[in-house]
């Protein structure tokens, strides 16, 4: 073996480097491999006979679909629209995912209505926001609760007087009470249904004929993956959000019908569970995983600048859909041997603040 002696003439870094990285050597190769293909594949294309045959058709709208879903995942959709100067009216903005979007809408240029059941807690969003640069005038705060009529009205009200008719509206405040279908109160049933559900009926009551005025509206429902397949110790829970997943689907088809789909559009969003306390001590289903906060948040708004109909969080938690094509033993069998009849087993969530409003003392 001849012994090894360095040159002394100058050489280039990327040439010297390139064999390291195993392509230097091959560069040709894949470079004549490139032209290659990419000439057959025009020859290919641009021959007429090729767009007689169906399976081109097929495999070619096979591909832009996933190469859409993949610019969507990601952000990547290059025809976002602006949000700014829209209004947008927020729920459960006192925390959580609720205060990050406030955040990044308000970065957006966005006229912010922010409400919470906790009025202390939103007040410290509005302290958030303007640390972080949001401009005092475009935020309005608010103590409401969702479960009554009145405030989500008195609320429309308040909006209305800072910033006019509101533009986006985001159905986010939920509770959750963690208990087994047996140990559910009667109040703790109702207030789950009223908040989680209900209210997304009359907050669309209250603002659609804004948007519907104004020609602008986009309606954007915090569901979860909870709200697509049951799970045993949040019965009261995925009943609600399946209604809320239903509730935005029935609004989406009557735009659809009346002709304003043309301009208002609507966002259902279903994520896994989120680490922002609520769901605290739950385990995970395979392949899922517990999601920060800012992924979250992140992926809600770009998927209204997308103008997104439906939005799995994360992307692989749409094999929810593939399981659901299975008879329910099998099914059963399948989501258990993920985890699924376990993952509340060690559920803690935020103990008696978890449902705020309510006595859990009955």
């Amino acid at each position: 073996m001849s012994e090894f002696r360095p040159s002394s003439k100058v050489v280039d870094l990327s040439t010297a480097a390139a064999p390291l990285l195993g392509a230097a050597k091959y560069k040709a190769v894949i470079i004549a491999w490139l032209k290659s293909t990419s000439k057959k594949l025009t020859i290919f294309f641009m021959n007429p006979d090729t767009w007689k045959r169906p399976k081109v058709w097929i495999i070619g709208l096979i591909f832009l679909r996933l190469a859409y879903v993949f610019m969507n995942e990601y952000g990547l959709n290059p025809f976002k629209k602006s949000l700014v100067g829209d209004h947008v009216f927020l729920t459960g903005a006192g925390g959580g995912i609720g205060r990050l979007m406030a955040l990044r809408f308000g970065k957006l240029g966005c006229k912010l209505s922010l409400s919470d059941i906790d009025e202390p807690a939103i007040n410290q969003t509005k302290d958030y926001l303007l640390e972080r640069g949001v401009p005092a005038e475009n935020i309005c705060c608010f103590g409401a609760d969702m479960s009554s009529v009145e405030s989500i009205k008195e609320g429309g009200r308040i909006a209305r007087e800072a910033f006019g008719d509101v533009t986006i509206l985001v159905n986010n405040a939920g509770i959750v009470s963690g208990k087994q279908t047996l140990q559910l109160t009667e109040s703790m049933i109702n207030r789950t249904f009223a908040v989680n559900t209900i209210s997304h009926i009359h907050t669309i009551k209250e603002f659609l004929p804004g948007m519907k005025s104004q020609k602008r509206g986009h309606i954007v429902t915090i569901a979860s993956v909870s709200g697509l397949a049951g799970l045993p110790g949040i019965t009261d829970y995925c009943g609600s959000k399946f209604g809320a997943v239903a509730i935005d689907e029935c609004v989406r088809t009557e735009l659809k019908k009346t002709g304003d789909w043309a301009y208002i559009k609507t966002t259902c969003i279903c994520p896994y569970f989120i680490s922002t306390g609520m769901f605290e001590g739950v385990g995970n289903i395979f392949p899922l995983y517990m999601l920060s906060p800012d992924e979250v948040a992140d992926r809600i708004l770009s998927g209204v600048r997308q103008e997104e109909n439906f939005i799995v969080i994360p992307w692989r938690g749409n094999m929810v859909f593939l399981a659901n094509l299975f008879p329910a033993v099998i099914k059963d069998r399948i989501s258990n041997f993920m985890g699924a009849d376990a993952v509340m087993d060690t559920f803690q969530g935020k103990g008696d603040t978890r449902m705020p409003g309510l006595d859990l003392s009955e």
